[in-house]
């Protein structure tokens, strides 16, 4: 596990027509943008997504987070995500 890390994190992504389950550390201070970043760039370069400041003021970075809209640049997983459970997320302007 990465340095700072305390355990995993179970991500589910609904992605298309179909959902994709992600193991990602969990990590203090760890906001929603922080884990699709890591998905991305660690294990799944074909995910996509959107970002530009990254501190919550330009909405880019909005989905949908255990069903509600969210940015996630200041989502923090701790208050979506409690031990044990699974973190949903999705575009918020897709159309499932």
């Amino acid at each position: 596990m990465a340095a700072g890390a305390t355990e995993a994190l179970r991500v589910r992504v609904r992605r298309g027509d179909g959902v994709q389950d992600y193991a990602v550390p969990r990590r203090a201070n760890q906001t929603v943008l922080d884990v699709v970043t890591e998905i991305q760039r660690e294990q799944d370069p074909t995910l996509a997504y959107r970002f530009a400041c990254r501190v919550g003021m330009c909405g880019s970075c909005g989905m949908t987070v255990n069903g509600r809209p969210r940015w996630t640049c200041r989502t923090r997983v701790a208050a979506v995500a409690p031990e044990g459970s699974c973190c949903w997320s999705r575009c918020a302007t897709c159309r499932w």
